[in-house]
């Protein structure tokens, strides 16, 4: 699941990187799999997805919390 999700992350590229490395969202991905590990709703995923990118990247990172909410429901499909 964790690789699932590190390729997920990757396509959607949520701060635009180019070219992106592999491991760009490494720190990231792994927070957002322990998250999904222990989350059940598609919302509350969306939520965590978003502050987690926010943290990381500040400014840069300018998706919605609906751009999450997409990402989160690839997310919670693996599960």
């Amino acid at each position: 699941m964790r690789d699932h999700i590190i390729q997920i992350i990757n396509e959607w590229n949520p701060v635009d990187i180019n070219p992106l490395l592999e491991d760009e969202y490494l720190s990231e991905s792994q927070k957002v799999y322990e998250a999904a590990s222990c989350t059940s709703t598609v919302n509350e995923l969306a939520n965590v997805v978003f502050n987690i990118f926010e943290k990381s990247f500040g400014k840069e990172f300018d998706k919605s919390i609906k751009e999450c909410r997409i990402i989160a429901e690839k997310i919670i499909i693996l599960k």
